[in-house]
């Protein structure tokens, strides 16, 4: 008796359990995009400076003369100084161009990342003769369960 209990626990846990199919997952590539791009950037020099003194005086007849004069510029600088009889003073700066182009490269990444992607795996479809095969397993079991309740109630 306890070794047709013991079958028919078996037959039920072997009968619940079910074969499940794994469905292979697939990963899409990343694709990544390098742009590299060259250019020029343009750097400008900090500003120049010229600082000029100019003595003048003044002559016995009300001219005026320049005596000396002290020129203080930079390296980047062009000046000119001009005076005339008629007592002008014309003082020039002419700014020699200090901007520099310093060649840089620029990068842009493009990066598409991959995530997983399940594809749907058909499954093997069952035959007539399986599926025959499982209705007849059912109605062998619906029987012996059947004549063991009837042998339960008889005693």
């Amino acid at each position: 008796m306890h070794k047709i209990i013991n079958i028919i626990i078996v037959f039920l846990c072997i009968s619940a359990s079910a074969c499940r199919s794994n469905s292979p997952v697939v990963t899409v590539p990343v694709e990544t995009q390098t742009i590299i791009r060259d250019r020029l950037v343009e750097v400008s020099i900090p500003a120049d400076s010229a600082i000029m003194t100019a003595y003048l005086e003044c002559d016995s007849n009300y001219n005026v003369l320049l005596r000396r004069f002290d020129e203080q510029k930079s390296a980047k600088m062009a000046t000119a100084l001009d005076f005339d009889t008629g007592g002008k003073l014309s003082y020039q700066i002419i700014r020699v161009r200090d901007t520099v182009y310093i060649p840089a490269r620029d990068s842009i990444v493009y990066k598409e990342i991959a995530f997983p992607v399940s594809v749907p795996v058909e499954v093997n479809r069952l035959t007539g003769f399986q599926h025959f095969q499982i209705w007849a397993g059912r109605f062998l079991l619906a029987i012996v369960v059947m004549c063991f309740i009837f042998k339960r109630l008889r005693k």
